[in-house]
This record gives structure tokens, C-alpha cells and sequence, in this order.
């Protein structure tokens, strides 16, 4: 594989500080996704998205789901965006970087206990021109879905938000209640040795399995957790996540659930990595429809 062929920045010049080289063009891969996302319903851009989504109650909780039902069910939208994974708050390690119960400084007002932990990213504007035009509509249309369901309570404050300075923070539950031999815990390699002592302690209780990030490469295969930071950090995807909110005493709280990353361009210090070890993509990395269609024509 051509290390840089799927790059979508370029900081590199000619020796000319006055005359950087011109963006590499955008893959075919990553131009037929963006076709597919210009039809899509539910492309965070489309400019009739509010005409097809609504929230619903499901307990304390509010999730956006679409306006029509399937099987007299309402199904929690699935948001697209392109987006460059931010590497200065790249926390989507395979333990999310866990600490301790009270956080890296000890300073946490309510505990989190390992299990019950989550990594973390955020999602900015893509460098490449070509891409630039996006991000207003994504900005826009995340505002109009917040106030939608803001709207509903006189209590309009906002305790936690899915939009920082123009970024949208994903998040992904490290485990699952459920047993899975796709992925074991045993190997789920760990940042922090607080991680790694209280992995050893989930391990031999065998309560819960390690939940794998649903990310893909540009090869639409699964990354390996060893390999999450140097495939995703500072890579362009196509990012797939549902919204959920909830209103508590201090105001309210909104989260974007991580339900696919497909690397589109990587980072642009990518190094390829051969593994020895090849494994099969399994419903947890299902590819997205608009990423699927480019993936499985001949080459």
C-alpha cells in the first residue's frame, strides 16, 4: 500500500516557503462517499434533516429517532459527517486513557469506575479545501437538533455540550454486559497502570467484554486497539454516531454515541503497520452504506 495515497493534507513545500505544494486531490474512495452523502437523509449537512428526525422519551433519557416507524418502532438516527479526528484531545484509546475512579487529577466530583468508563475524541473541520464547505451546515443543523429538544422545558441551561469551539466531542462505551469472543478483554492493551490493574480485577470477575471502537481503515478493515492513536489520531473519517440527551438539576446534557469511523484520508504521519494476524470484520465493524457501496466494486 502507497503510505500517502490516502492522505487528505499535505504540510510539505517545495523549499519555497512562499509556495506550498497545492492540496493532494481527494481520492476516488473519498469522492464517492461524498457522493453517497449528498443523497442521504441523515448526512449531518442535508438541508432537510430537521423535516426527518424528532426526540424521544426512553425513560430519563431523550434519543433523536426518525419521524417514521419501522415495525411500528421508532429506530435512533444514525448522524453522518466527514470530519478530521482531533489529535490534541484524542482519548479514544481502547482503555479511553482511565486513570482512576476521580479522574487523571484526582478531582471528579462523582466517581467512575472502570467499567463504566468511555473514550472520548473530538471531531473538527477537515484541512482539505475541498472539504471546508461542510462544517458550517454541520454546525448549523447541531444547533437547530440541541434547541429542538431545549425547546421543550422553560430550563434552556446546558450542562454538558456534543459542540465545543466548533467540535463535536463523540464518545464509546469501553465494555459490554454481554460476553463476545470477538474481541477478548485479556488483550485489550491499557494506557495507564490504574487501567491495567483494574482490567485484571473485570477480567476475573468475567462480568463484562471489552467493546471494540467500530473503526475501519481505508481498506474497510477493523483497526486493531494497539493501533487505534496512530490510525485514527488526526485522520479524516466518515463518522457515524447517535444523540441522546438528558435533563438534570444543573441543566442539560447532550451526547454524541460513536456507531462507526471509517477512515477516509489517514493521518498524515501514517506509518503503515503489517499485522501477522488477519481478522474478520464482524457486525461491530459493519462499514457504513455510503462507505460499503465504494468498498465492495472491483478494483
Amino acid at each position: 500500500m502507497d503510505a500517502s495515497k490516502n492522505h487528505c493534507t499535505s504540510d510539505v513545500n517545495n523549499g519555497d516557503d512562499s509556495t506550498p505544494f497545492a492540496p493532494p486531490l481527494l481520492t476516488q474512495d473519498t469522492r464517492d462517499v461524498l457522493k453517497q452523502l449528498d443523497g442521504s437523509t441523515y448526512h449531518l449537512s442535508s438541508a432537510s434533516l430537521l423535516d426527518h428526525v424528532q426526540w424521544a422519551p426512553s425513560g430519563r433519557r431523550y434519543i433523536l429517532v426518525t419521524k417514521d416507524k419501522t415495525h411500528n418502532k421508532f429506530s435512533p438516527v444514525q448522524l453522518e459527517c466527514v470530519a478530521e479526528i482531533n489529535p490534541e484531545k484524542f482519548w479514544l484509546y481502547a482503555c479511553g486513557g482511565w486513570s482512576g475512579e476521580k479522574g487523571p487529577t484526582g478531582n471528579w466530583s462523582t466517581p467512575t469506575p472502570f467499567e463504566k468508563a468511555k473514550a472520548r475524541g473530538h471531531l473538527r473541520r477537515p484541512q482539505h479545501p475541498d472539504l471546508h464547505h461542510l462544517w458550517p451546515n454541520y454546525m448549523a443543523n447541531l444547533d437547530a437538533i440541541v434547541t429542538l429538544a431545549t425547546s421543550t422545558s422553560k430550563d434552556t441551561r446546558m450542562d454538558h455540550k456534543v459542540v465545543e469551539n466548533k467540535e463535536i466531542k463523540i464518545r464509546h462505551s469501553i465494555f459490554l454486559n454481554d460476553l463476545d469472543d470477538e474481541f477478548t478483554t485479556k488483550a485489550m492493551p491499557c494506557k495507564t497502570k490504574a487501567a491495567k490493574e483494574a482490567l485484571a480485577e473485570i477480567v476475573r470477575r468475567n462480568v463484562y467484554d471489552f467493546n471494540p471502537l467500530p473503526a475501519t481503515d481505508t481498506e474497510r478493515d477493523p483497526i486493531p486497539p494497539s493501533q487505534y492513536e496512530s490510525e485514527l489520531s488526526g485522520a479524516t473519517v466518515l463518522a457515524t454516531f447517535t444523540l441522546s440527551c438528558e435533563r438534570w438539576q444543573r441543566g442539560w446534557q447532550f451526547y454524541a454515541d460513536v456507531q462507526a469511523l471509517t477512515v477516509l484520508c489517514e493521518p498524515p504521519s501514517f506509518v503503515e503497520q503489517l499485522s501477522s494476524t488477519t481478522m474478520t470484520m464482524g457486525s461491530k465493524f459493519e462499514v457504513p452504506e455510503v462507505a460499503r457501496k465504494r468498498a465492495r466494486r472491483g478494483d
